[in-house]
Protein backbone atom coordinates (compact mmCIF):
# COMPACT_ATOMS: atom_id res chain seq x y z
CA UNK A 1 0.00 0.00 0.00
CA UNK A 2 2.80 2.38 0.87
CA UNK A 3 4.44 1.72 -2.49
CA UNK A 4 1.17 2.44 -4.30
CA UNK A 5 0.81 5.70 -2.39
CA UNK A 6 4.36 6.74 -3.34
CA UNK A 7 3.75 5.94 -7.00
CA UNK A 8 0.46 7.87 -7.00
CA UNK A 9 2.19 10.85 -5.41
CA UNK A 10 4.96 10.68 -8.01
CA UNK A 11 2.44 10.60 -10.87
CA UNK A 12 0.72 13.65 -9.39
CA UNK A 13 4.01 15.51 -9.29
CA UNK A 14 4.72 14.57 -12.90
CA UNK A 15 1.32 15.96 -13.95
CA UNK A 16 2.26 19.24 -12.29
CA UNK A 17 5.51 19.50 -14.27
CA UNK A 18 3.72 20.65 -17.39
CA UNK A 19 5.57 23.75 -18.61
CA UNK A 20 3.58 26.92 -17.95
CA UNK A 21 4.40 29.31 -20.74
CA UNK A 22 5.00 32.96 -19.71
CA UNK A 23 5.56 33.99 -23.34
CA UNK A 24 2.78 34.37 -25.86
CA UNK A 25 3.56 36.39 -28.99
CA UNK A 26 -0.15 37.01 -29.57
CA UNK A 27 -0.30 39.05 -26.37
CA UNK A 28 2.82 41.19 -26.92
CA UNK A 29 3.02 44.39 -28.97
CA UNK A 30 5.10 44.41 -32.15
CA UNK A 31 7.27 47.22 -30.84
CA UNK A 32 8.35 45.08 -27.88
CA UNK A 33 8.89 42.02 -30.08
CA UNK A 34 11.03 44.01 -32.53
CA UNK A 35 13.17 45.49 -29.78
CA UNK A 36 13.87 42.28 -27.90
CA UNK A 37 13.38 39.55 -30.51
CA UNK A 38 14.03 41.44 -33.81
CA UNK A 39 10.84 40.21 -35.46
CA UNK A 40 7.19 41.33 -35.42
CA UNK A 41 4.37 38.98 -34.44
CA UNK A 42 3.49 37.78 -37.96
CA UNK A 43 7.09 36.81 -38.71
CA UNK A 44 7.53 35.02 -35.38
CA UNK A 45 4.40 32.99 -36.03
CA UNK A 46 5.66 32.21 -39.53
CA UNK A 47 9.01 31.07 -38.09
CA UNK A 48 7.17 28.86 -35.61
CA UNK A 49 5.25 27.18 -38.42
CA UNK A 50 8.45 26.67 -40.42
CA UNK A 51 10.45 25.23 -37.51
CA UNK A 52 7.67 23.20 -35.89
CA UNK A 53 8.61 19.93 -37.68
CA UNK A 54 12.19 20.24 -36.35
CA UNK A 55 11.72 21.50 -32.81
CA UNK A 56 8.12 20.73 -31.80
CA UNK A 57 7.53 17.52 -29.84
CA UNK A 58 5.70 16.02 -26.85
CA UNK A 59 7.76 14.29 -24.18
CA UNK A 60 6.82 11.17 -22.23
CA UNK A 61 6.91 13.04 -18.94
CA UNK A 62 5.01 16.15 -19.90
CA UNK A 63 4.26 18.55 -22.69
CA UNK A 64 7.42 19.96 -24.25
CA UNK A 65 8.22 23.66 -24.18
CA UNK A 66 5.91 25.19 -26.83
CA UNK A 67 7.46 25.89 -30.21
CA UNK A 68 6.85 29.63 -29.97
CA UNK A 69 8.62 29.77 -26.61
CA UNK A 70 11.60 27.91 -28.06
CA UNK A 71 11.75 30.30 -31.01
CA UNK A 72 11.44 33.39 -28.79
CA UNK A 73 14.08 32.07 -26.40
CA UNK A 74 16.57 31.55 -29.22
CA UNK A 75 15.74 34.90 -30.81
CA UNK A 76 16.26 36.64 -27.47
CA UNK A 77 19.70 35.07 -27.19
CA UNK A 78 20.67 35.96 -30.76
CA UNK A 79 19.43 39.52 -30.29
CA UNK A 80 21.11 40.19 -26.95
CA UNK A 81 24.05 37.84 -26.57
CA UNK A 82 23.12 37.62 -22.88
CA UNK A 83 24.09 34.66 -20.73
CA UNK A 84 21.66 31.76 -20.92
CA UNK A 85 20.53 32.28 -17.33
CA UNK A 86 19.50 35.86 -18.17
CA UNK A 87 17.60 34.70 -21.24
CA UNK A 88 15.94 32.02 -19.11
CA UNK A 89 14.67 34.62 -16.65
CA UNK A 90 12.54 36.14 -19.42
CA UNK A 91 10.92 32.82 -20.27
CA UNK A 92 10.82 31.01 -16.93
CA UNK A 93 13.24 28.35 -18.13
CA UNK A 94 16.32 26.91 -16.47
CA UNK A 95 19.78 27.54 -17.87
CA UNK A 96 20.04 23.93 -19.03
CA UNK A 97 16.69 24.19 -20.84
CA UNK A 98 17.76 27.43 -22.52
CA UNK A 99 20.99 25.76 -23.65
CA UNK A 100 19.12 22.83 -25.19
CA UNK A 101 16.61 25.13 -26.88
CA UNK A 102 19.29 27.37 -28.40
CA UNK A 103 21.02 24.25 -29.69
CA UNK A 104 17.84 22.83 -31.25
CA UNK A 105 16.71 26.08 -32.87
CA UNK A 106 20.22 26.82 -34.12
CA UNK A 107 20.51 23.38 -35.70
CA UNK A 108 17.15 23.83 -37.41
CA UNK A 109 18.09 27.26 -38.79
CA UNK A 110 21.54 26.06 -39.82
CA UNK A 111 20.02 23.21 -41.84
CA UNK A 112 17.75 25.68 -43.64
CA UNK A 113 20.65 28.07 -44.27
CA UNK A 114 22.64 25.37 -46.04
CA UNK A 115 19.78 25.07 -48.52
CA UNK A 116 18.69 28.69 -48.78
CA UNK A 117 21.85 30.83 -48.66
CA UNK A 118 23.25 30.53 -52.17
CA UNK A 119 24.86 32.47 -54.99
CA UNK A 120 22.82 33.43 -58.06
CA UNK A 121 23.07 30.59 -60.56
CA UNK A 122 20.57 31.08 -63.37
CA UNK A 123 21.36 33.50 -66.18
CA UNK A 124 18.36 35.63 -65.17
CA UNK A 125 19.41 35.82 -61.51
CA UNK A 126 23.01 36.66 -62.41
CA UNK A 127 21.90 39.39 -64.81
CA UNK A 128 19.53 40.88 -62.23
CA UNK A 129 22.26 40.86 -59.57
CA UNK A 130 24.72 42.60 -61.92
CA UNK A 131 22.14 45.24 -62.81
CA UNK A 132 21.44 46.12 -59.17
CA UNK A 133 25.15 46.34 -58.38
CA UNK A 134 25.74 48.55 -61.43
CA UNK A 135 23.15 51.00 -60.16
CA UNK A 136 25.24 51.63 -57.03
CA UNK A 137 28.27 53.17 -58.77
CA UNK A 138 28.49 51.99 -62.38
CA UNK A 139 30.77 49.03 -61.75
CA UNK A 140 29.89 46.34 -64.33
CA UNK A 141 29.45 42.57 -63.99
CA UNK A 142 29.50 42.39 -60.19
CA UNK A 143 27.61 39.51 -58.54
CA UNK A 144 28.93 39.91 -55.00
CA UNK A 145 31.07 41.82 -52.52
CA UNK A 146 33.31 39.66 -50.33
CA UNK A 147 34.92 40.22 -46.95
CA UNK A 148 35.65 38.54 -43.62
CA UNK A 149 34.69 39.48 -40.08
CA UNK A 150 35.68 38.12 -36.68
CA UNK A 151 33.20 36.62 -34.21
CA UNK A 152 34.49 36.41 -30.63
CA UNK A 153 34.36 32.97 -29.00
CA UNK A 154 35.56 31.50 -25.73
CA UNK A 155 39.02 29.89 -25.74
CA UNK A 156 38.60 26.36 -27.16
CA UNK A 157 40.12 23.40 -25.37
CA UNK A 158 41.67 22.00 -28.56
CA UNK A 159 44.13 24.01 -30.70
CA UNK A 160 43.43 27.10 -28.60
CA UNK A 161 46.34 29.09 -30.08
CA UNK A 162 45.08 29.02 -33.69
CA UNK A 163 41.88 30.81 -32.67
CA UNK A 164 43.79 33.88 -31.42
CA UNK A 165 43.46 36.58 -34.08
CA UNK A 166 45.80 39.49 -34.76
CA UNK A 167 43.90 41.61 -32.22
CA UNK A 168 44.72 38.99 -29.60
CA UNK A 169 41.29 37.58 -28.81
CA UNK A 170 39.80 34.20 -29.70
CA UNK A 171 37.54 34.24 -32.72
CA UNK A 172 36.23 32.63 -35.86
CA UNK A 173 37.12 34.44 -39.08
CA UNK A 174 33.92 34.28 -41.12
CA UNK A 175 33.83 34.92 -44.86
CA UNK A 176 30.68 36.42 -46.37
CA UNK A 177 29.56 37.39 -49.85
CA UNK A 178 26.68 39.87 -50.00
CA UNK A 179 24.59 41.29 -52.82
CA UNK A 180 23.62 44.92 -53.33
CA UNK A 181 20.62 44.58 -51.00
CA UNK A 182 22.83 43.28 -48.14
CA UNK A 183 21.45 39.77 -48.58
CA UNK A 184 24.12 37.19 -47.73
CA UNK A 185 24.59 34.81 -50.67
CA UNK A 186 27.58 32.78 -49.46
CA UNK A 187 29.42 32.11 -46.20
CA UNK A 188 32.25 30.14 -44.68
CA UNK A 189 32.09 29.91 -40.89
CA UNK A 190 34.62 27.23 -39.95
CA UNK A 191 38.03 28.91 -39.91
CA UNK A 192 39.88 30.01 -36.74
CA UNK A 193 40.72 33.62 -36.06
CA UNK A 194 44.35 33.32 -37.12
CA UNK A 195 43.35 32.38 -40.69
CA UNK A 196 44.06 35.07 -43.27
CA UNK A 197 41.16 36.24 -45.44
CA UNK A 198 42.96 35.17 -48.60
CA UNK A 199 43.55 31.66 -47.22
CA UNK A 200 39.83 31.21 -46.54
CA UNK A 201 39.02 32.46 -50.03
CA UNK A 202 41.54 30.17 -51.75
CA UNK A 203 39.99 27.16 -50.05
CA UNK A 204 36.37 28.14 -50.67
CA UNK A 205 33.89 26.29 -52.85
CA UNK A 206 32.82 29.60 -54.43
CA UNK A 207 36.33 30.18 -55.77
CA UNK A 208 36.29 26.70 -57.28
CA UNK A 209 32.97 27.55 -58.93
CA UNK A 210 34.48 30.71 -60.43
CA UNK A 211 37.48 28.73 -61.69
CA UNK A 212 35.09 26.32 -63.41
CA UNK A 213 33.38 29.26 -65.12
CA UNK A 214 30.02 28.66 -63.46
CA UNK A 215 29.25 32.38 -63.13
CA UNK A 216 30.33 33.41 -66.63
CA UNK A 217 32.00 36.81 -66.99
CA UNK A 218 31.31 37.98 -63.45
CA UNK A 219 33.27 39.62 -60.64
CA UNK A 220 33.46 39.65 -56.91
CA UNK A 221 34.81 42.81 -55.27
CA UNK A 222 37.24 42.46 -52.39
CA UNK A 223 39.59 44.70 -50.44
CA UNK A 224 43.39 44.50 -50.38
CA UNK A 225 43.19 41.46 -48.09
CA UNK A 226 42.25 39.41 -51.17
CA UNK A 227 44.28 38.32 -54.19
CA UNK A 228 43.73 40.05 -57.51
CA UNK A 229 42.27 37.40 -59.82
CA UNK A 230 40.38 37.49 -63.13
CA UNK A 231 37.09 37.10 -61.22
CA UNK A 232 38.07 38.96 -58.02
CA UNK A 233 38.73 42.68 -58.44
CA UNK A 234 40.68 44.53 -55.73
CA UNK A 235 41.61 48.22 -55.39
CA UNK A 236 44.63 49.72 -57.12
CA UNK A 237 47.15 50.60 -54.44
CA UNK A 238 48.55 53.70 -56.20
CA UNK A 239 46.23 54.84 -59.02
CA UNK A 240 48.28 56.47 -61.74
CA UNK A 241 45.61 58.22 -63.82
CA UNK A 242 42.01 59.50 -63.66
CA UNK A 243 40.59 56.24 -65.02
CA UNK A 244 42.24 54.24 -62.24
CA UNK A 245 40.98 56.76 -59.71
CA UNK A 246 37.45 56.36 -61.03
CA UNK A 247 37.86 52.61 -60.85
CA UNK A 248 38.91 52.84 -57.18
CA UNK A 249 36.01 55.15 -56.28
CA UNK A 250 33.47 52.93 -57.98
CA UNK A 251 35.02 49.83 -56.41
CA UNK A 252 34.87 51.34 -52.92
CA UNK A 253 31.28 52.58 -53.26
CA UNK A 254 30.14 49.21 -54.59
CA UNK A 255 32.10 46.93 -52.27
CA UNK A 256 30.99 48.83 -49.16
CA UNK A 257 27.72 46.86 -49.14
CA UNK A 258 29.46 43.91 -47.50
CA UNK A 259 30.79 46.12 -44.69
CA UNK A 260 27.29 47.54 -44.26
CA UNK A 261 25.98 43.98 -44.17
CA UNK A 262 28.30 43.16 -41.26
CA UNK A 263 27.17 46.31 -39.46
CA UNK A 264 23.50 45.42 -39.87
CA UNK A 265 24.03 41.74 -38.98
CA UNK A 266 25.97 42.44 -35.79
CA UNK A 267 23.74 45.30 -34.67
CA UNK A 268 20.61 43.22 -35.09
CA UNK A 269 22.10 40.07 -33.55
CA UNK A 270 24.33 41.22 -30.71
CA UNK A 271 25.51 37.70 -29.92
CA UNK A 272 27.88 38.19 -32.89
CA UNK A 273 29.10 41.58 -31.67
CA UNK A 274 31.93 41.83 -29.15
CA UNK A 275 29.73 44.03 -26.95
CA UNK A 276 27.57 40.93 -26.44
CA UNK A 277 30.59 39.07 -25.12
CA UNK A 278 32.21 35.96 -26.58
CA UNK A 279 30.03 33.03 -27.66
CA UNK A 280 30.33 30.37 -24.93
CA UNK A 281 30.32 27.30 -27.17
CA UNK A 282 32.80 25.15 -29.04
CA UNK A 283 33.93 26.60 -32.39
CA UNK A 284 31.70 24.36 -34.53
CA UNK A 285 28.56 25.41 -32.65
CA UNK A 286 29.64 29.07 -32.71
CA UNK A 287 29.87 28.79 -36.49
CA UNK A 288 26.33 27.36 -36.60
CA UNK A 289 25.03 30.25 -34.48
CA UNK A 290 26.64 32.74 -36.87
CA UNK A 291 25.05 31.00 -39.87
CA UNK A 292 21.65 30.87 -38.14
CA UNK A 293 21.87 34.63 -37.60
CA UNK A 294 22.79 35.12 -41.28
CA UNK A 295 19.65 33.26 -42.32
CA UNK A 296 17.54 35.41 -39.99
CA UNK A 297 19.31 38.53 -41.29
CA UNK A 298 18.36 37.61 -44.86
CA UNK A 299 14.76 37.10 -43.76
CA UNK A 300 14.73 40.56 -42.18
CA UNK A 301 16.17 42.19 -45.32
CA UNK A 302 13.86 40.43 -47.75
CA UNK A 303 10.74 41.13 -45.69
CA UNK A 304 11.66 44.72 -44.89
CA UNK A 305 11.72 44.26 -41.11
CA UNK A 306 12.94 47.55 -39.60
CA UNK A 307 15.94 47.98 -37.34
CA UNK A 308 15.21 49.28 -33.85
CA UNK A 309 18.80 50.39 -33.22
CA UNK A 310 21.16 52.59 -35.21
CA UNK A 311 23.50 50.42 -37.27
CA UNK A 312 27.05 50.33 -35.96
CA UNK A 313 29.25 50.32 -39.03
CA UNK A 314 32.98 49.91 -38.52
CA UNK A 315 35.15 48.85 -41.42
CA UNK A 316 37.75 46.34 -40.31
CA UNK A 317 41.31 46.84 -41.54
CA UNK A 318 42.70 43.72 -43.18
CA UNK A 319 46.38 43.00 -43.83
CA UNK A 320 47.20 42.85 -47.55
CA UNK A 321 47.26 39.55 -49.36
CA UNK A 322 50.63 37.99 -50.08
CA UNK A 323 51.50 35.43 -52.72
CA UNK A 324 48.80 36.30 -55.26
CA UNK A 325 48.64 33.18 -57.41
CA UNK A 326 46.75 34.77 -60.34
CA UNK A 327 47.99 38.33 -60.02
CA UNK A 328 49.24 38.41 -63.63
CA UNK A 329 45.95 37.28 -65.17
CA UNK A 330 44.05 39.41 -62.68
CA UNK A 331 46.03 42.52 -63.57
CA UNK A 332 45.34 42.00 -67.28
CA UNK A 333 41.61 41.58 -66.59
CA UNK A 334 41.54 44.66 -64.37
CA UNK A 335 43.30 46.85 -66.95
CA UNK A 336 40.88 45.72 -69.66
CA UNK A 337 37.97 46.51 -67.34
CA UNK A 338 39.36 50.00 -66.64
CA UNK A 339 39.80 50.68 -70.36
CA UNK A 340 36.26 49.54 -71.16
CA UNK A 341 34.34 51.04 -68.23
CA UNK A 342 36.32 53.85 -66.62
CA UNK A 343 38.15 55.70 -69.42
CA UNK A 344 36.07 58.71 -70.44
Amino acid sequence: MELQAVLAHDRALRRERVFRDPLNPLEVEDEHLLRYYRFPRREILWLCDELEPDIGRVTRRSHAVPTHTQVLTALRFYASGSFQSVVGDASGLSQSSVSRIIGKVTDALFSRARREIKMPRSAADIAATKHKFYQLSNFPNVIGAIDCTHIAIKAPQINEDVYVNRKQYHSLNIQVIANSDQVITSYSAKYPGSSHDSYIWRNSCVRRSFNRGEFGHSYLLGDSGYPLEPFLMTPIENPANPAEQRYNRSHMRTRVVVEQTFGTLKTRFRCLHRSGGALQYDPAHCGKIAVACMLLHNLCVRRGIPMQDAVEYHEEAHPPDIGNVNVGHGRVERQELIQQAFVL
